[in-house]
């Protein structure tokens, strides 16, 4: 049975690592024609979870086939099918005592395959799902309330404990007199906050990457006082008289995919005996991170070795403070010149400390005849929808610099920020790394760029520059 279970287990570790490698060859056909994944894709990857599940199924059946051997002999326990009629006599099978009970391990390994059953039978749906082993360490509540509570097997309870044991001076109310030996539980999962989602994903315009380099053309537009086209001209002219000539101006816009890394140790004793899987524990910290760092980039990188954010972008506008405005506030003629200055179709982004005033952001209207407030911000009514701010959605975010400063709101078009992929986010592990001191070393990375392809803001025929980058001035 131990050879079997052992085929289907190398048998579905296989599986999953094609399953993989066909979703990262899908993905990345996807990414570079810039498309989602086909029909035929996703249904691929469904019939590998299907095959996956049918495995799972027969490792389970196998398994359980193993605990019952193990416990009851290599006779199935279940196979007392009465002879049939005249059959004539029948040899005699004499089956030995069930010795489970006088063993101090009760069938379990360790402390950490008890630890484990306990675990797996909280979420047991069927009886038939309980672990065996766990009926010979049952012990069912005697104070009325229904349940079983499961003992740790003698075999791994400390001597000094089992002492105790029977003594009616000793209770579970303090740890020094019988507390001690009651056995504790970690309820499956790690509780999790992670970082503020990122309101940008699915707003960049996304690049395909086939190469560390790429180049993008643009056309040099941003002067729209003599042409709207970097340069051409159109004119009337007399007859017989000669055409003026005009020539467009193009400017190239490279994004070259830099590293990103992050690396984790982990001793080889905590990954043993923790019932918690710290190797996914890990990768799905690192890909939170991973997540809240591209962003921050996004809106602070410098450039160098990594993102351009908006912040630092030769396209930005900074709209001034109102003379003699108070520190650390938000005006709504702040926002309405804000407003006025973006270009294209922009969100606003802002710290969490704004709120508290963007929310009281209004207008008294007064035309001679009547007046009002008109309030600037809409809050929403549907969850998971964001509020409105003169119209715009807008989202708050931790990694914005806090009220008062430059950048505690902005308006920025997303859609003109080009965000490019190379290479995936991947990952690896080594035992080489730290092989003295007895640590796994675990190491994911990706690399990929992004920037904001304006280099400076639109000058319009007549009237104030714009910009898809807008910032309030400091208030201090």
């Amino acid at each position: 049975m131990a050879a079997r279970i052992f085929e289907l287990r190398a048998k579905r570790a296989k599986l999953t690592k094609e399953a993989n490698e066909a979703l990262d060859r899908a993905q990345k056909a996807a990414e570079a024609e810039g498309r989602d994944l086909t029909e035929a894709e996703l249904a691929a990857q469904d019939d590998f979870d299907a095959r996956l599940e049918a495995l799972d199924r027969e490792i389970k059946i196998e398994e359980r086939k193993a605990d019952r051997a193990r416990m009851y002999g290599s006779a199935d326990p279940e196979d007392h099918t009465p002879p049939l009629p005249g059959a004539g006599p029948q040899p005699q099978v004499h089956v030995g005592e069930n010795r489970v009970e006088k063993d101090p391990r009760k069938g379990f390994a360790s402390h950490r395959d008890f630890l484990m059953a306990c675990m797996k039978n909280s979420e047991a749906r069927a009886a038939d799902e309980v672990d065996e082993r766990l009926r010979h360490v049952a012990v069912r509540a005697d104070d009325g309330m229904p349940g079983i509570a499961f003992m740790l097997p003698e075999a791994f309870t400390p001597r000094s404990l089992l002492a105790a044991a029977g003594s009616d001076e000793h209770g579970v109310y303090a740890d020094p007199y019988g507390g001690y030996a009651v056995p504790t539980a970690i309820v499956p999962g790690v509780r999790q906050i992670g970082a503020d989602p990122d309101p940008t994903a699915g707003r960049t315009q996304p690049v395909p990457m086939e190469a560390p380099s790429v180049d993008i053309l643009a056309r040099v537009d941003k002067n729209h006082s003599t042409s709207v086209s970097g340069g051409l001209t159109v004119g009337r002219r007399a007859e017989t008289s000669s055409i003026n000539s005009s020539r467009m101006e193009i400017e190239r816009i490279t994004l070259k995919a830099a590293g990103l890394f992050g690396l984790a140790y982990e001793t080889e004793e905590l990954l043993t005996d923790s019932p918690i899987s710290f190797v996914t524990l890990i990768a799905s910290g690192f890909r939170d991170q991973f997540g809240a760092k591209i962003f921050w980039e996004k809106l602070h990188g410098s450039g160098a070795g990594e993102f351009l954010g908006v912040l630092n972008s030769p396209a930005k506008i900074q709209v001034a403070k109102q003379a003699g405005q108070q520190a650390g506030t938000i005006t709504a003629i702040n926002v309405i010149e804000m407003e006025a200055r973006a270009w294209g179709n922009p969100i606003w982004l802002a710290n969490h400390t704004t709120k508290p005033q963007l929310r009281q952001l209004a207008l008294i209207m007064d035309n001679g005849y009547a007046g009002g407030v008109v309030s600037l911000y809409q809050p929403s009514l549907q969850a998971g929808m964001p509020d409105m701010l003169l119209g715009k959605p807008i989202f708050y975010t931790e990694h914005l610099p806090a009220k008062g400063e430059e950048g505690d709101i902005i308006l920025v078009d997303w859609s003109q920020y080009l965000e490019g992929l190379y290479q995936p986010l991947q990952s690896a592990e080594s035992v080489h790394v730290r092989f003295l001191n007895h640590e796994r070393a675990f190491k994911f990375w990706l690399r990929n760029a992004g920037a904001p392809w304006w280099r400076s803001p639109l000058t319009p025929h007549k009237g104030d520059t714009l910009s898809p980058i807008v910032t309030l001035a400091e208030r201090k």
